[in-house]
């Protein structure tokens, strides 16, 4: 069973009062009882220094009739430990009574309720604690003297300025100027009031102006991101516009660097064939090229020069070119000529005719160039079926020279070419790029000639 104890109010420590935790060893009386010497508490030195005893077991079970509690201890009222010793068995006459230590417990517990009210402090207290309420008494003691001696000097101070007597006229002095001190105050104080009144008159007014502001300020920055999104807008639109033109620009470069004529009529070399369009025009012993793809390479320079003609609006004397693909011929006031093969190079007069009659709508149509350009001039001179001093005819001729006098007419075609080119682009002139290509292609057409 818990002993019944006291705990320390402040820090909840257990405290042993006057013995009532450690009891003496056991030293039963005749009676039963056990008592123990005296212990000293907190309390030590006054008149709780008195032995406590308690019922040991068999006395217990004998005290269950009288409803008291069997774990209850009790106490002596009075007396000391010496006539505890000699009193008579429980139950004498001479005996010192005894109380329940129940009743000891509340009769301690009411003393520290006084005690706490008395010094305003919850008993009871440990040592420490003690100690320390003590140290704050103190110092709570030596604060209330501190204020003691202040309200002293002050009070001997108001006394010095009462034995200081005033006259009648000194008085009605000191009454009038505190009257007028009194009123130049209050005229202060109206003063001040009417600025107060005016300084919020003024804050109201400018709180209206900050909210206007704020609203102005407000109705600013939605105007500002409006207008951020509508310039974010137009730069991309921008940027699309250039991309656009800048893309343009360079489609129109490639453009301008490039011509139809050089595309259609491509005049270049294959070794020892002149070559338009990719057919090779003429053939060797070592190279006999078919007479389709020599056809088809007649068909395009027929067409080449009629469609230079047609765009310099020029007209030859006598002469009407008839490109028909691979079966071009040529009109002149003896008849058409054929232009095409195959043919026998001993029975091949007609076909002698033709080429020789567009060797001579070449040079009308370069001589008529250089009438109207006198920088002009063509790479290989033309006389009557000679160009370069190399007949165009293939009856009693040698393949390779036939072929090398074609190549060395196609050259000039390609002059003729480039000069129609210059002069279609008169008004938007080459660049420099598209220029020097059209001269380095004529130079290495030229440069190929053996």
């Amino acid at each position: 069973m818990e002993k019944q104890v006291f705990r320390c109010q402040s820090c909840r420590v257990k405290l042993n009062i006057g013995g009532m935790d450690s009891l003496a060893q056991p030293a039963q009386t005749s009676s039963g009882y056990r008592h123990s010497p005296t212990a000293n508490g907190a309390l030590g030195g006054s008149a709780v220094d008195e032995s406590f005893i308690v019922l040991d077991s068999g006395t217990k079970k004998a005290a269950q009739g009288t409803n008291k509690n069997l774990e209850e201890s009790f106490v002596m009222l009075a007396g000391s430990v010496s006539s505890l010793q000699h009193a008579p068995a429980h139950g004498g006459t001479s005996g010192i009574p005894l109380q329940p230590l129940d009743e000891r417990f509340a009769q301690m517990a009411q003393v520290f309720e006084i005690a706490s009210e008395a010094t305003k402090v919850d008993q009871p207290l440990c040592y420490e604690c003690l100690h320390r309420v003590q140290d704050e008494v103190e110092l709570s003691i030596r604060q209330a003297e501190q204020d003691c001696k202040a309200y002293q000097a002050a009070l001997a101070r108001l006394t010095q300025d009462d034995t200081k007597l005033y006259t009648n006229e000194e008085f009605v002095v000191e009454v009038q100027q505190a009257e007028e001190v009194e009123a130049a105050e209050l005229a202060r104080v109206d003063k001040l009031e009417a600025e107060l009144a005016q300084a919020e008159r003024e804050l109201s007014e400018l709180g209206a102006s900050s909210s206007e502001l704020d609203g102005l300020e407000e109705r600013y920055w939605h105007d500002f991101n409006d207008f951020q999104l509508q310039l974010r807008a137009h730069i991309d639109d921008r940027d699309v516009l250039v991309n656009k033109m800048e893309h343009s620009a360079a489609h129109l470069k490639r453009l301008q660097q490039t011509n139809v004529y050089h595309d259609v009529f491509r005049v270049w070399h294959d070794g020892a064939f002149g070559t338009i369009g990719g057919f090779r025009l003429g053939r060797t012993a070592e190279t006999p090229v078919e007479w389709d793809e020599i056809n088809a390479a007649w068909g395009q320079t027929v067409l080449l020069l009629k469609t230079m003609a047609q765009t310099c609006g020029f007209t030859f004397s006598s002469y009407r070119l008839m490109p028909m693909g691979s079966y071009p011929q040529i009109a002149d006031k003896r008849g058409t000529h054929d232009l095409y093969g195959p043919v026998n190079r001993v029975m091949c007069a007609g076909y002698d005719r033709a080429m020789v009659t567009f060797l001579t709508c070449v040079k009308e149509f370069s001589d008529w160039i250089i009438t109207q350009d006198s920088t002009f001039e063509v790479a290989y001179a033309i006389e009557q079926d000679k160009v370069a001093n190399l007949t165009v005819r293939l009856q009693f001729n040698s393949d390779s020279k036939w072929t090398k006098a074609l190549k060395f007419m196609l050259t000039n075609l390609k002059y003729c070419l480039n000069w129609v080119i210059r002069q279609q682009l008169h008004m938007q002139p080459l660049s420099g790029s598209a220029t020097s290509v059209m001269a380095n292609t004529a130079d290495q057409l030229t440069a190929a000639v053996p």
